[in-house]
């Protein structure tokens, strides 16, 4: 197939290898020294694979929708516009905080291990994420989407805090932490803690290739369609 990537950073590079190791030819690159327009030439790409920035997506998945090419899109950050995008006019989409296919199953485990966990009243729960430090938001993307599939699955938690508390926490308040240290890629954790015991439940990422590979493969299943995705649909076909 024949993909475009937009953001030629350590992900756009990432992306590319990927895709060429898979077979696939990466036929335009767009970045700061070549800007995503509505003159830009596609060269034949059925796809853009998008990981910018999260104050230029709203723009740029406007212009993909004006060119009539698909997008992935893997940035992060940008959720509090998404219903500003889905109004976006011809606009077909995949979108996920993570295209990584194990943090994927990884969440269906949380969701499970919440809905067991909060069954009980002896239990507190929390989540804390590492990431290198050149990361642009905080907490990331993924710990957002995990923090609000507890918060659907614990009775207890109805409210996430991210700041620092410098008094007792509300019992209400799941506790979101973050931590930015040199090349970290990416470490989620949600530990489930009583008196008795405590469990946690951990992801971490080896390098960003997963994240590439995931993205590259939600190019390859968005080819053809037309519509707003998430990684639920992409998945669903995934697991069949």
């Amino acid at each position: 197939m024949k993909f475009a990537i937009l953001g030629y950073g350590r992900m756009g590079h990432e992306v590319e290898k990927v895709a060429q190791n898979l077979g696939h030819t990466i036929t335009a690159v767009f970045d700061i020294d070549q800007p995503f327009t509505v003159t830009s030439a596609l060269n034949g790409a059925q796809v853009l694979i998008d990981f910018t920035l999260a104050a230029t997506v709203p723009h740029n998945l406007s212009i993909a929708a004006q060119l009539g090419i698909p997008v992935v899109e893997g940035t992060t950050g940008w959720y509090e516009k998404l219903a500003d995008v889905k109004n976006i006019n011809g606009l077909t989409m995949l979108y996920s905080p993570n295209f990584s296919i194990g943090v994927y199953q990884f969440t269906k485990i949380v969701a499970f291990a919440s809905r067991l966990m909060g069954s009980l009243d002896s239990y507190d729960c929390y989540l804390h994420e590492w990431h290198h430090t050149g990361k642009a938001d905080s907490p990331s993307g993924t710990a957002k989407n995990l923090a609000n599939v507890i918060l659907e699955n614990f009775p207890a938690k109805d409210k996430i805090l991210t700041d620092t508390s410098y008094s007792a926490i509300d019992k209400k308040a799941l506790h979101v932490t973050s931590t930015r240290v040199g090349r970290v890629p990416g470490t989620h954790e949600i530990g489930f803690d009583s008196v008795y015991d405590h469990i946690t439940l951990r992801h971490e990422v080896h390098n960003r290739e997963g994240l590439a590979f995931g993205a590259v493969r939600g190019a390859e299943w968005l080819a053809g369609k037309t519509g707003l995705f998430t990684m639920d649909d992409f998945m669903q076909d995934m697991n069949q």
